[in-house]
């Protein structure tokens, strides 16, 4: 076997790089998850989903490419094994920013139901403000008709 055919990359080689590049890019719509979920942005949140979804799918068809060329080549430890463990790492990551972005959600969901239980309270228990924004007592500035 000639020094050449050893350091040329194969098409799982090919693959394993490219499934590492989409899990990077992956962490990178985690961070900017992230970012939509502590600002409450439901639109970037609804974006970056979309895009999770469909970067989710490459990864899967790079996956199922991968499985498919490693079972028809030799195998080989040189730079396959360096690029399977920068991948695995990848992948490990990426689990523990989903998790935390799960995380997030559910402190967020929390936030948001104690905000709306505050707002469905009485309204006769809820403040009211005049136009300048300060507080206005109970019954006072009422228009009460006589009849």
């Amino acid at each position: 076997m000639s020094t050449l055919s050893q350091t040329t990359p194969t098409e799982s080689d090919m693959l394993v790089r490219g499934m590492l590049d989409k899990m990077l890019a992956f962490q990178s719509l985690l961070l900017e998850e992230q970012d939509a979920i502590r600002s409450l942005s439901f639109g970037q949140f609804t974006s970056v989903t979309t895009r999770k979804s469909q970067l989710l799918d490459e990864i899967r068809d790079f996956e199922q490419r991968r499985r498919q060329q490693v079972s028809s080549e030799l195998p080989r430890q040189d730079a396959r094994t360096t690029m399977e463990a920068k991948l695995l790492a990848a992948i490990g990551e990426t689990d523990r920013l989903n998790r935390f972005n799960a995380a997030l959600i559910g402190q967020s969901l929390e936030f948001l139901q104690g905000a709306l239980k505050r707002w469905q309270r009485a309204p006769e228990s809820a403040a009211l403000y005049s136009s300048a924004g300060t507080a206005v007592p109970a019954g006072a500035g009422l228009v009460r008709a006589k009849g």
